[in-house]
């Protein structure tokens, strides 16, 4: 199993299921955070705040490329709001204005979401965590791919496993 595509999947499908339910619910963050975004990044952020506050994300223009954040998702809430936000913004930026409803610029904006804030290939997993992991893949729609395509797990039979160490 790659644990950071599991993990894509996971927030994705939870993240995706809050917004057609329209109920996506927020986490406030016990200190606001100001963040400056690259000028174009900052543009794309400022044309759809109003889409970003349906998502969940508690964000306020705070001058030229600076916003304060002081919600964020709560399916992303372990993740740095600058990353999240420069990649959404990129992905806001990618889809295009025309698109900015559509239900495909919804999918790869929370896409990007989910993949900024799982677990990373360095992260190291306790037992309980990779535990819950595999419950919570198992329960997810797809639990074969990431958001993006890239496989969650990778199926070995023992005897491939036997025939790869040289004993079959």
């Amino acid at each position: 199993m790659d644990p950071q595509a599991a993990h894509e999947r996971v927030l994705f499908e939870k993240f995706m299921h809050d917004l057609t339910a329209g109920k996506p619910s927020r986490q406030g963050l016990l200190t606001p955070e100001a963040i400056e975004l690259m000028p174009a990044d900052a543009e794309a952020l400022r044309r759809h705040l109003p889409v970003l506050d349906e998502m969940g994300f508690g964000i306020s223009a705070f001058g030229q490329d600076t916003f304060i954040v002081d919600a964020l998702p709560v399916h992303l809430q372990n993740g740095a709001p600058i990353v999240i936000l420069s990649g959404i913004a990129r992905a806001l930026e990618k889809t295009g204005a025309a698109a900015r409803a559509t239900r495909e610029a919804l999918r790869e904006t929370v896409a990007q979401a989910a993949c900024r804030t799982s677990v990373k290939a360095k992260d190291s997993l306790s037992t309980g965590a990779i535990e819950r992991l595999v419950e919570d893949l198992a329960k997810t729609e797809m639990p074969y791919t990431c958001p993006h395509g890239r496989p969650t797990l990778i199926f070995t039979s023992f005897t491939e496993l036997n025939r790869k160490f040289g004993r079959s």
